[in-house]
């Protein structure tokens, strides 16, 4: 209790530095535990199903002009049913998965969008999702669903949900035969509805063989002891019983491996890569915050010097003055924690966009030991290495006055502070530049004024002529998939001849490629049947180096149709893939997409046309999006990146400021004398500063150098993630980031140096 009364007493007696050590820790600890509580919460993936570590994943990995691609996980749809019957000893359960994506269901009127997937009555067992009330036996029938705890209670209350209708889409009729418990956020597969899969071929008519259709996610529950590798090893031959793999003969193959659900997730390399940037950020800021609060905590060793010795002259031991440290920095933390819990709360909704996952999600029993680790490494460095240098002073500093010495110990401290600072400042500048170009990139189609919905019609026709009649619609056009969603893939290659390479494709209307845009390079649009567009990647694949107009198309979909036109390379999806070959297929009955083009203004057009459809089809839910808003939507994972590293960067700069004045401070102080001295001698302040300035840049230079190169590396790295397009990493941007850092420290240098500088040195000397 005497340890602590004097840790109190002396916490209050240099309370201002005590505000700086608070603040510096609740930044380190605010952003250092958000980071690393993110990390674990990935690690932690796929660990909510009953005995994670049987649950497999099957991923394939094709091979297409003799390149092996790889991994994915779609399967055609025998393939789970397949490896079961294969390996009947160490395969206990496996399912085929239709993933479906939200999906909107309405009790009444009231509206209800749930992650949906479509399973059979082997789903759950294999999954290891627990039901909670049902017979999974029920998802043999259509239209049956199971759905979520939370779905349950929002939808129904306290009644019980069993036997209840719900409208799927406003178009068909569900019943719910099951309950099941919800799945926490860092799981792959977290449905709040689980649709009977007779659904995919009642309704969908979705292909089920060997022939393609690989439209599927595959999941396999091993019985416990079963060996992965050897299953791998055999899983060749067991595929190959239904389905050749000879690439050289067909142009493709496809080859199947399982892997654990948790390390299937983490063998992506694009998390692999986030992970290990997140994890650079997050150690630099904490090794930045506990070397800034030692740098804070030494600077005072001249003035608590004399007290240390005091205490020592008492009796108290070298352990007891180690321990006095120790007692101070925990309660510093303490109290930096409580800041950390308000900012948390505070800007909850924005830590919950910036990390998507939500608090509750984030800060689990399983993942607070990133938390704590975080705590300790705080505490432990902070509070040693002050404690330990403390402690060894001699008792004889209560009868002479003590000195700091060279002060070598403080510039390291600097050093890893002003390379921590360049190296973010360097990778934040790549990402808001590389966000900047890819949100404003030139698709090869023109989405301003562009709306689209999905939705099915009975009598296409007459959906046409509403829609199109609506004031706010200039025109309309149906086709199969949306071009902003990612097109389908279709073999292209002679019949019953080998593959050529695979194409992206799309059914459309004739007016289709108009009202997007699209620019036709050469020939026409199409204008009648079995007619195709294609894009100038599948020329050049297709290796013609005469005009492709009037050849036959040559792929699956669109059989003999002739080319009568060639379309300008065109983005597809998004920029994290690369050129793709491309056909549009013009049909007339094409259905599932509908694109509107607009009239101004766009955004005040779409609120009306969602009006003027709920109106018009009372009995079918269609939402139209407005096509910009849903574009920049592809790269919200650039975004909170970009925002990781900004609230990163902040976090440390702040830090970085404060123990910059601080030294600056303390170096003024220690050499006052021998400024005023050079001052009486002549020197004016332009040659204090210089002196001053000359001092940090022998720490600064070299530190901004090198966490200048660390961010061009690391930043390169981060851009491998964007196929179609990347910024240039040029020197001059650098160098740029480099000055402005340099700017930055000098320019503190000079501001708090000016008054020492401009002093009158009479003052100086009678300080001493």
């Amino acid at each position: 209790m005497r340890q602590l009364y004097y840790t109190l007493q002396t916490l209050i007696r240099g309370r201002k530095s005590n505000v700086i050590k608070t603040i510096s820790l609740t930044l380190g600890l605010f952003v250092g535990i958000l980071l690393f509580a993110k990390i674990a919460f990935e690690l932690n993936y796929n660990r909510d199903y009953k005995e994670p570590e049987n649950l497999c994943t099957i991923m394939s990995y094709y091979t297409i002009q003799g390149v092996k691609n790889g991994p994915v996980n779609i399967v055609m749809g025998p393939v789970s049913q397949t490896i079961a019957e294969a390996f009947p000893e160490e395969v206990e359960y496996a399912t085929t998965v239709r993933y479906e994506g939200q999906a909107s269901y309405y009790i009444g009127e009231n509206p209800f969008t749930y992650e949906t997937v479509y399973g059979d009555t082997l789903f759950f067992q294999t999954t290891g999702i627990t039901v909670l009330e049902g017979n999974v036996k029920e998802l043999a029938n259509p239209d049956m669903i199971f759905i979520s705890e939370e779905f349950a209670k929002k939808a129904f209350g306290n009644e019980n949900p069993i036997g209840k209708t719900v409208m799927k889409d406003k178009t068909r009729e569900c019943t719910v035969r099951g309950v099941f418990k919800h799945v926490s956020e860092n799981n792959s597969l977290r449905p709040h509805v689980v649709i009977s899969f007779a659904n995919v071929f009642k309704y969908m008519k979705m292909y089920f063989g060997w022939n393609g259709g690989d439209s599927f996610m595959g999941v396999v529950r091993l019985r416990s002891g079963a060996d992965l590798e050897k299953m791998n090893a055999r899983m060749d031959a067991v595929i190959e019983s239904h389905m050749e793999f000879n690439p050289e003969k067909n142009g493709w193959g496809v080859q199947y491996r399982l892997e654990k659900a948790n390390d299937a997730y983490l063998n992506d390399p694009g998390l692999r890569m986030r992970l290990m940037i997140v994890s650079v950020l997050g150690l630099s800021l904490l090794l930045i915050a506990a070397l800034n609060y030692v740098l804070i905590s030494v600077s005072s060793l001249t003035a608590r010097a004399k007290g240390i010795g005091v205490h020592k002259c008492n009796g108290a031991t070298t352990g007891d003055i180690f321990g006095l440290f120790m007692y101070e920095t925990g309660i510093i933390i303490g109290v930096s924690l409580i800041f950390v819990a308000i900012l948390i709360f505070t800007f909850r909704g924005v830590i919950e966009d910036v990390l998507e996952t939500s608090l509750t999600g984030l800060f689990v029993w399983k993942v607070m030991w990133a938390p704590a680790l975080v705590v300790l490494f705080l505490f432990m460095v902070s509070g040693v290495l002050p404690g330990r240098m403390f402690s060894k002073i001699p008792v004889s500093q209560v009868f002479r006055r003590y000195t700091e010495g060279r002060q070598g110990w403080k510039r390291p401290l600097l050093f890893v502070q002003f390379t921590g600072v360049s190296f973010i400042f360097g990778l934040l500048c790549v990402v808001i530049v590389q966000y900047r170009q890819v949100t404003t990139y030139d698709l090869g189609y023109q989405t301003e004024g562009l709306a689209t919905a999905y939705q099915y019609f009975d009598n296409r026709e007459v959906a046409r002529a509403t829609i199109v009649n609506l004031p706010m619609v200039e025109d309309i056009a149906f086709s199969w998939v949306d071009i902003g969603y990612g097109l389908s893939g279709d073999f292209v290659g002679e019949r019953g001849s080998k593959m050529l390479f695979s194409s992206r494709f799309n059914l459309c209307d004739y007016n289709y490629v108009p009202i997007l845009g699209i620019k036709i390079k050469e020939g026409k649009n199409i204008d009648g049947p079995d007619q195709v567009l294609v894009n100038e990647e599948y020329v050049r694949l297709m290796h013609w180096t005469d005009s492709p107009i009037g050849k036959r198309s040559q792929s699956s979909t669109a059989g003999e149709a002739i080319i009568v036109g060639v379309m300008e390379d065109f983005v597809d999806n998004n920029l994290f893939i690369g050129v793709q070959p491309v056909i549009f297929i013009g049909r007339t009955g094409a259905q599932g997409c509908i694109t509107v083009r607009l009239k101004a203004p766009y955004r005040e057009s779409v609120k009306a046309l969602n009006e003027a459809v709920k109106e018009a089809f009372p009995t079918r839910n269609i939402e139209f999006t407005y096509m910009p808003d849903r574009m920049l939507k592809k790269y919200d994972s650039t975004r909170r990146f970009r925002d990781m590293v900004l609230l990163t960067f902040a976090s440390i700069l702040l830090i970085t400021l404060m123990g910059l004045f601080g030294y600056i401070n303390d170096e003024v102080r220690r050499r006052s004398k021998e400024i005023a001295i050079r001052k009486v001698n002549g020197a004016e302040a332009y040659d204090i500063l210089s002196l001053l300035s000359k001092g940090m840049a022998r720490i600064a230079v070299p530190a901004v150098i090198i966490g200048v190169i660390c961010s061009y590396f690391i930043g390169k790295e981060w851009l491998l993630q964007f196929e179609r397009f990347r910024m240039e990493l040029s020197i001059p941007l650098f160098l740029l980031v480099a000055i402005a850092i340099l700017f930055l420290i000098f320019g503190t240098v000079i501001l708090k140096s000016w008054h020492i500088a401009n002093d009158d040195p009479v003052n100086s000397i009678k300080n001493e």
